[in-house]
């Protein structure tokens, strides 16, 4: 009875014996990668250190809580997002913790594209202490910014990187209605004023594209189940697709489903062109036998569309399955592996469209504009700027070109010597636990050299840099 009560209780001793279980699995498949561990306990410490304990612990059981209200379908499944915005930042911080305590029981899209962020201030934190108003700035993100922290997390990382560089570094307290700049940079007697921002993940107009696509895949699954067939769908819309019919891509497939043994078009016309093939459901239940696969997840998609499916596609999957869920993560939603598929289907989705491509397009003149508003009118001033690049090549050519001839027409009667323009990639990839591109466009103004400025913010300074755009190099 003593020996039992010095191990702990029952329950104690069996959640104990499958975070060691759990582990081994981990070391099977590859072990942890204790540098980024390290970086990202440095910047989890960073945030936690102005929360309390019992405060933290109440954040993040909602943020379970939430997990568990996403709801369990039964039979047919339909991939769909999870994220907590309500509280978006401690959802940040949970995927960071889950990721070094607990790295079977995530959600891996979104994993891939907060942890690079992190793994950034985690790098640059030992220069905090020289970045006076930090510790306000982290309490900002955690109270006014917690359901929108994107932009003041690149104000972060933007402080660490000049700090980094050995500037001495201030955060500016906003004084509303006055409009200031965010940070003020001193070094070897000069100074220099600092304004960041950041444009939104998506735009509105790419939100309302998806929801219609989506809009037309609901339509078109009915017929999809009903005819069984292992199909996979390239389709690319050369339209608005707002303006398409709901039914469209249900009437092609009652027409040329089931096809043969073959990749074909199905359809090609001024609204759509639609490619099909038949996906290889012995090859998919193989690899089920003898790996895990989350749900949902980019080896998911990856395995079903294959090729067609390729890494941070937009896709839209059903299927039936048989899964397996891994024992002791708090919500199930994070634990659910695909153990066998009796059925699927799925589409990988792209638009053309010239409307399409240039309101993706956003350039960045106006956020340009504002920016100036907040720096001063006599002393020297430098803007940085951010945008995740989720749009795809083509619209990232023409954000480019937008910018390109704008920027050199870019004229205003204040000090700013320079712009850098930041632009970010988090990859959804099947191979490693994340892989993240930092593009940056640099201006200087009237000739300025800006040599002691930081280029990037998010990848370490010390990462060679090569010739050429992220969305050039890998299309």
């Amino acid at each position: 009875m003593g020996e039992a009560k010095r191990r702990g209780t029952f329950e104690e001793r069996k959640a104990a014996a499958i975070a060691r279980n759990k582990m081994k699995l981990v070391e099977m498949i590859g072990g942890r990668d204790e540098r980024l561990n390290a970086l990202l306990k440095g910047a989890i410490n960073l945030f936690l250190a102005h929360l309390t304990k019992e405060e933290w612990n109440k954040r993040r059981n909602e943020i379970v809580e939430s997990l568990k209200q996403f709801p369990a379908e039964k039979g047919l499944e339909k991939a769909k997002p999870i994220r907590v915005k309500k509280d978006e930042i401690g959802w940040y911080l949970f995927l960071c913790e889950q990721t070094v305590e607990d790295p079977l029981c995530v959600e891996s899209s979104q994993q891939q594209r907060i942890l690079p962020f992190f793994a950034g201030i985690g790098e640059r934190s030992a220069y905090a202490k020289r970045v006076k108003g930090f510790g306000r700035k982290i309490k900002e993100v955690l109270t006014k910014y917690k359901t929108e922290p994107d932009g003041a997390i690149f104000e972060i990382l933007v402080a660490l990187s000049y700090a980094s560089k050995g500037w001495d570094v201030e955060f500016i307290e906003e004084a509303p209605p006055s409009k200031t700049p965010d940070i003020v940079v001193r070094k070897d007697g000069k100074e220099l004023f600092v304004e960041c921002k950041r444009l939104d993940r998506r735009t509105a107009y790419a939100e309302r594209e998806r929801n219609e696509a989506l809009r037309i895949w609901d339509a078109a699954v009915p017929v999809l189940v009903k005819n069984q067939q292992w199909i996979w769908l390239k389709t690319t819309f050369h339209v608005n697709i707002s303006t398409v019919e709901s039914g469209f891509l249900a009437d092609i497939l009652k027409t040329n489903l089931p096809i043969k043994n073959e990749e074909r078009i199905i359809h090609d016309s001024s609204i759509a062109t639609i490619h099909a093939r038949i996906i290889d459901k012995h090859a998919v239940n193989l690899h089920l036998d003898k790996y895990m696969v989350k749900e949902p997840s980019p080896m998911l998609n990856n395995l079903l569309g294959g090729d067609w499916a390729p890494e941070n596609s937009e896709v839209s999957v059903v299927y039936y399955a048989k899964r397996g869920e891994m024992k002791g993560c708090e919500a199930s939603i994070l634990s659910t592996y695909v153990e066998e598929i009796a059925w699927a289907s799925g589409m990988t989705r792209k638009f053309d469209a010239e409307e399409s491509i240039e309101k993706k397009a956003r350039d960045i003149t106006k956020l340009l504009s504002e920016a100036v508003k907040q720096v001063p009118n006599d002393k020297p001033s430098v803007i940085h700027v951010a945008a995740e690049t989720l749009e795809g090549r083509d619209v990232e050519l023409r954000r480019t070109q937008k910018v390109m001839s704008k920027i050199q027409k870019f004229v205003t009667d204040k000090p700013v010597l320079g712009v850098r323009f930041h632009r970010f990639q988090s990859n959804s990839r099947t191979n490693m636990l994340y892989e993240f591109d930092e593009t940056i466009e640099r201006f200087e103004i009237n000739g300025n050299m800006l040599r002691d400025i930081p280029m990037q913010v998010v990848v370490p300074e010390s990462t060679p840099m090569v010739n050429g755009s992220h969305w050039e190099i890998y299309d």
